[in-house]
Order: structure tokens, then C-alpha cells, then sequence
């Protein structure tokens, strides 16, 4: 059966909101390790799609050899591989997903009942394909109740060329009479699916969400699409500006499947002005930050000629500064002529006192060195600087033969930049014992001229994962690294026993690259970051935001989803407060921090819930941004949207426990040539197919493919239209 290729997401090993992209026929969406929110399709862009196939991998990926040997056979189905070889594999689940296939006001997809005709006759011509679906761990969310739907089994459909014959579910929605496919459960013949069995199916919609106690708090913004606040700053006037992207038009008119957003608000919450920022092609804002001077400036990642001409394949990172009433004064794009990638994002953004730029971000390339790391692709971290007026000063490129990201930058009072992210071996082999290789998390130092002084790799001495989300700097030069372990950075006191899950770390620097401590915490659930910040304000205080789906502090336990929190710490790494904010069996992440100097603290993210009072037509939706105001000192979550003043705490901020783990950490030896060879390819006598984010190519489109003959969703409406299945 013939390959060509998909559209390819490929989310961490950790706690995830998984999007898709809202322009393509085919995509594969690899949410891999953790408990995931996997919501591919979007409501506000995907129902214009006339054919709309997803392929949805909970877990599955490079979690063990096993698992990847099955991305190998989906991959290289043209030479003899099996792209259904989960149906002959006993793979364990390593998180508890949720299958978005529905909200609060409508179905996913589904057609239009006149377009229920023909080859479509049975709503094939848009459906999700969920291939790991774990019976004792996973849930699928619906629109309606159970008596709008109905799971069929599939057992034993055989394709041309296809030597696995099919099993499974399908799931039809009847909400219009008409049976419309919504999904097909790849699953065993002896797993047993019920409509009524909650831990596996979740109905919304038939009754309003209720809305939280605490909602004139909080600011809610959200169009019928996917809306998200990555990053918020305050200027030198007290103006809180927030930016993201939205799949609406949630600050103006939509541009493309996905465009970039701004929005300022002053102290009170009143929001002052917006724009909506995009091309035909997707775009995203990660950062924003702002001067002395009151300008402002964006970076993200762009699939058009944004603010330049466009330099990559796939997509540029880009660069924008802006002044103060929102008029662009100029913008730079970073593609294949600098990093050599086919994709590029920037993902850490600062502005020193001199108005001089510095923009991160990573870029995924071809891999040419095979002999030491057995893959067709890996990605590369880079740094450039840029002058007040966006002339480029200097650009640099950090990277080994394996996987090296970058997701944040920080600078200092000298000029100093300081990059961080996560690695498979950056200055040495991240675990030579695992079969595939693990996470270690790095931070490197660059001087003013873009010259690098160190390098510093470090992780767990088990076969945890380190990731590292986010950096600043002190008033002293000393540098913060925050991010999430499965490991053990340290040895932990016997005594310290409460977190046994994905922990947060917090690590301190010299400017010399010396390491004064690393602190753990967490409670036994689940807590993470997610694309999240740490920001450091003028007094030194140091504050960290994330996700729990258990209680820190003081905060209410919420076992079916996460809640957001924020928490302060001091300079020796001692929390002085927690506070969790969120709604009950809804995620709710903060991604975002920024603070002024009246102690005031902002903080952003993303909700599926009614979290806020809308400040523009949210209505719980998809997923919706949200931001509110807390006050420095005790973490008191204050009223903000509006002008009222009033200061009113939704919970006392408490004290989570703290463990110093600060031993055995730092390494910084160089990689010595041709120690890691890592075999992926091993049992599977073949070239592989070239896997990245971009695309992968493989048979499993055709196979799905409702405009072939040769395909499950024709095998499928010839058995039903036969008899041979039958939908009640």
C-alpha cells in the first residue's frame, strides 16, 4: 500500500495540551508520556474542512523499545512493516489520557446532516482514528449523553494489502438521526467498551457549566476556537499585556488557521486595545516582553511571510517590536539560511537596558551523523542578538548529534545571555544503561558578543526525565532554572515522602556556572510545567508557576484534571507561598508571569471551563485564555476585571514542602566521539521513513484515506450497507 506523507505533532513526555493543526487532511498527534488533554480538533477551524482525518497516540512513542518498534512499522509499512502491529503488542499505559472528541456546545467531527449523502453516507469523510486507547486508564469527552451515540465492534475487516486485519470500535454520533462517524478505537477483539461505563466516556453539554465562585477574579477570553495565552509583561505605565494565539478572531478578524494575539489591560483589568497578528499561513506568539521605554516586543514561530520573507520549508521563527499604541517598528524572521532547519520556533525572548533583543528558539534539520545517533532527523537550540533598530549583532547554534531544545532565555545587567532547555547528550550521554535514550536538562552562558563561556548538563542518576521550562535572573547575576523530573535529582531525606509522581525542580547558578542548590517538590500526584514561566521582580522575590492535578499549598485536590498554581520562593530556594487557582474536572495551566513594582503579580494560561468573568465572549468553549492578578506578598488572588479594588483572597496561599537535592547534579564533560550509538532501527531490516514535526510518511493515510476504495472507512460502509455490521 503506498505511503505520503502527514502532518506530524510530537508533544513531551509529560502532562500536555495537545493541538493539532487545524489545516490538515492527515495528522498524526504523538501526546507520549503523562496524563494528556488531547484536543486536536478545533472548533473554530476544523468544521470548514471537508475531509478531516486524526490520528490520536496517547502515549505511545519512545517510552520503551517496544513502543518505538511500533513507530518504526507505521513508518515503514512500504518495506514490509505493520502499521497495525499495536493489535499483536501488550503495551502498558504510562498516563491517564482524554480523548477531546466534544464540548460544551457542540459535537467534533461531525457534518452537516445534508452532507450525510454518497460516499459520505455514514460521516467518513471526518472522524479521529485513536490508535492506544487504554481501557483502564484513557476516557473519551463527548457533546450530549450516551443516547446520542453508539459503538460498534469492528472485527476482522481485511484491505488489500494490509496483511493485519482491522479490530476495534467505531464510534457513530445519532444526535441528527443519521449515524456519523466521530472515531475508530483501534483495540483487541477482547477489550470491551461501554457507553455507560464513566471512567471511559465523559458527556458534556446537556447542562451550562457551572461557573466558579471566585469568577470576578479572574479575566476570561475565548472565541468558539482554541485560544491561548502563552506570555504576559508589564510595562514602566502598570499596563498588563498578554499574547498567544487563537484559532478565532478573538482580537480582530481571523488571518489564517491559526494567528498570534495582543491585548493590553491596565491595573484595573480594562482592557485598552488589541490586534490580531497573522498570515494565510498559522501563526503563534510564545514571548512577549517590554522596555524601559514602553515598547514591546513578540517572538514565536510563523508558516508565512510574517514580518519578513519567509526562510524555511516549513515554518520561521520570528521577532517583532512594537510600540506602545501597537505599531509594528520592526520584525525579523529566522529560518533555513541561519539554523539549516526545515522548522524553527523561537521560544525565549529578552531586552536589555540598551534596548538590545535576544531571541531563542530550537531548529529541526536533517540528521547527516547516523553513524552516532541512528535517526533521519534531530533538532538544534540557537541564540541570536539584535539591535535596537533589529539589525542582527551576532547569532550562535548549540547543539549534539541527538534531540538538544530550547525553550527560554534570560539576560543580565552585563549583557549576558543565558539559554536553557533539555537534552539527549549536549556535553555527554544522558544514560548509557537506557535503551532509548532519556532528558537531561542544560543551561549555557553567552557574553554580550556571542561568544559561549559554559555549558552545564544535569539530571536524575535514575531513568528519570529533566526538562527545563524556564529561566531569570537576580539583582547579583546568579542564574534560576525551573522545570519537571520523574527522577530524583539528589538524595532525598527518608522522612521527605510527599511527592512520588512529576515533580518540579528550582536550581540556582553562579554567574560562573558553579550550582549553589537545586530544590524538589511536588505533592503524589501529578505536577508539572507546560510552556511555563518564572519571572524574578526588583526585590529578588522569585516566583514559578505550573500545573498539579493533586494539592499544593492549600489548594483543593482535583484528581480528574489539573489546576493551575503560582508560588513564590526566596533566594535561598524556601517557597513562601503556594496558591493553586482552577475549576473542578476541567484543565486549567498557567503558562505565564510578569510583575511590577507596586507588588502586583500577573498570571496566564489556558482553561477548558467557565475559570473567569468574559471579558469578550468566552464561553467555556474549546479552550479559553484567562488571566488575574495576585498580590506579592501573601499570594491572595485579587479582584481585578473592572475597576473595583477590592482585594479578596479565593484561598489562603500555603507552604508547600521543599527538599534540597542538591547533590551529585552538575556534569560538564564533553561528549567523547562515538560512544552513544543509539540503534532505533534494530529488528526491522529497513530505511525508515524521515520522522519529525513536521511530517511523517506512511501508509496509515491511505489506509484511512475515505477517498480510497481501499480503505477502512469504505470497508466500513460496505459492511454496514451489507449487513455484515449493524449500527442500532
Amino acid at each position: 500500500m503506498d505511503e505520503f506523507e502527514i502532518s506530524t505533532a510530537l508533544l513531551t513526555p509529560a502532562s500536555d495540551l495537545v493541538n493539532g493543526d487545524p489545516g490538515a487532511k492527515f495528522e498524526l498527534n504523538f501526546a507520549r508520556g503523562g496524563n494528556d488533554t488531547i484536543y486536536v480538533f478545533d472548533p473554530g477551524s476544523s468544521n470548514n474542512q471537508k475531509e478531516n482525518i486524526d490520528f490520536l497516540f496517547g502515549d505511545l512513542f519512545d517510552n520503551s523499545p517496544e513502543e518505538f518498534e511500533i513507530i518504526l512499522n507505521i513508518q515503514s509499512s512500504q518495506e514490509g512493516g505493520n502499521p497495525l502491529l499495536i493489535l499483536e503488542r501488550d503495551i502498558p499505559s504510562v498516563g491517564r489520557d482524554k480523548f477531546v472528541l466534544g464540548d460544551q456546545n457542540q459535537p467534533y467531527y461531525t457534518s452537516n446532516v445534508e452532507d450525510l449523502t454518497g460516499d459520505n453516507a455514514l460521516g467518513t469523510d471526518s472522524f479521529a482514528v485513536i490508535y492506544d486507547f487504554s481501557k483502564e486508564e484513557d476516557s473519551i469527552q463527548l457533546n450530549g449523553d450516551k443516547k446520542d451515540y453508539r459503538l460498534v465492534d469492528v472485527n476482522g475487516l481485511q484491505l488489500e494489502g494490509v496483511e493485519q486485519p482491522f479490530f476495534g470500535k467505531a464510534l457513530f454520533s445519532v444526535q441528527q438521526e443519521i449515524p456519523d462517524l466521530v472515531a475508530f478505537i483501534v483495540a483487541k477483539p477482547d477489550v470491551e467498551l461501554k457507553l455507560d461505563k464513566k471512567d471511559n466516556f465523559i458527556f458534556v453539554g446537556k447542562k451550562p457549566p457551572k461557573k466558579p465562585e471566585e469568577e470576578k477574579k479572574i479575566g476570561q477570553l475565548g472565541t468558539t476556537g482554541i485560544d491561548i495565552s502563552f506570555d504576559s509583561t508589564v510595562d514602566p505605565a502598570g499596563n498588563i499585556y498578554l499574547t498567544g494565539s487563537t484559532s478565532g478572531p478573538l482580537q480582530g478578524n481571523s488571518q489564517g488557521f491559526t494567528d498570534a494575539w495582543v491585548a493590553k489591560f491596565n491595573s484595573n483589568g480594562d482592557q485598552l486595545a488589541g490586534q490580531q497578528i497573522g498570515s494565510s499561513a498559522g501563526e503563534t506568539a510564545y514571548e512577549i516582553v517590554s522596555d524601559k521605554d514602553g515598547n514591546y516586543y513578540l517572538a514565536g514561530a510563523t508558516g508565512g511571510s510574517l514580518v519578513d520573507s519567509k526562510k524555511s520549508a516549513d515554518q520561521d521563527a520570528w521577532v517583532a517590536k512594537y510600540d506602545s499604541s501597537g505599531n509594528r517598528l520592526w520584525g525579523r524572521q529566522i529560518g533555513a539560511n541561519q539554523t539549516g532547519g526545515f522548522s524553527n520556533s523561537g521560544f525565549g525572548l529578552d531586552v536589555d537596558d540598551a534596548g538590545n533583543v535576544y531571541l531563542s528558539g530550537l531548529a529541526i534539520k536533517e540528521n547527516n551523523d547516523r553513524e552516532t545517533f541512528d535517526f533521519n532527523v534531530q533538532d538544534d537550540s540557537w541564540i541570536a542578538k539584535f539591535d535596537s533598530n533589529g539589525n542582527q549583532q551576532w547569532f550562535n547554534q548549540i547543539g549534539g548529534p541527538f534531540f538538544d531544545e530550547s525553550y527560554d532565555l534570560a539576560t543580565d545587567a552585563q549583557g549576558n545571555s543565558y539559554i536553557i532547555g533539555w537534552t539527549q547528550g549536549l556535553v555527554e550521554e544522558s544514560d548509557p544503561s537506557r535503551n532509548l535514550l532519556k532528558y537531561d536538562a542544560w543551561i549555557a552562558k553567552y557574553n554580550t558578543d556571542g561568544q559561549q563561556e559554559w555549558v552545564q548538563q544535569f539530571g536524575s542518576a535514575d531513568q528519570g526525565l529533566e526538562f527545563a521550562w524556564a529561566t531569570d535572573t537576580d539583582s547579583e547575576g546568579n542564574i534560576y532554572v525551573t522545570g519537571w523530573t520523574t527522577g530524583e535529582l539528589g538524595t532525598r531525606d527518608k522522612d521527605f515522602k510527599d511527592s512520588e509522581s512529576y515533580d518540579i525542580w528550582l536550581a540556582k547558578f553562579s554567574p560562573d556556572g558553579t550550582q549553589q542548590y537545586v530544590k524538589q517538590f511536588g505533592s503524589k500526584g501529578d505536577d508539572g510545567t507546560y510552556l511555563s514561566d518564572m519571572v524574578i521582580d526588583s526585590q529578588d522575590n522569585i516566583f514559578l508557576t505550573g500545573y498539579t492535578n493533586d494539592k499544593l499549598g492549600k489548594g483543593d485536590k482535583d484528581k480528574e484534571s489539573f489546576n493551575a498554581w503560582v508560588a513564590r520562593f526566596d533566594t535561598q530556594g524556601n517557597n513562601i507561598w503556594t496558591q493553586q487557582i482552577g475549576s473542578k474536572e476541567n484543565v486549567d495551566y498557567a503558562t505565564g508571569l510578569s510583575v511590577d513594582d507596586s507588588g502586583r503579580l500577573y498570571v496566564n494560561g489556558f482553561t477548558e471551563a467557565f475559570l473567569g468573568t468574559s471579558s469578550n465572549g468566552a464561553n467555556g468553549s474549546g479552550i479559553d485564555a484567562w488571566f488575574a492578578q495576585l498580590d506579592v506578598e501573601k499570594g491572595k488572588l485579587q479582584k481585578f476585571i473592572g475597576e473595583s479594588k477590592n482585594a479578596v483572597s479565593s484561598a489562603n496561599a500555603g507552604v508547600v514542602s521543599v527538599q534540597d537535592v542538591s547533590s551529585s547534579f552538575v556534569t560538564n564533560e564533553a561528549l567523547p566521539d562515538g560512544d552513544n550509538r543509539i540503534d532505533l532501527t534494530e529488528g526491522i531490516d529497513t530505511t525508515v521513513s524521515v520522522v519529525d514535526y513536521g511530517k511523517i510518511s506512511s501508509s496509515l493515510a491511505n489506509i484511512f484515506d475515505p477517498s480510497s476504495s481501499n480503505s477502512l472507512p469504505s470497508a466500513l460502509t460496505d459492511a454496514v450497507n451489507s449487513g455484515t455490521i449493524e449500527i442500532d
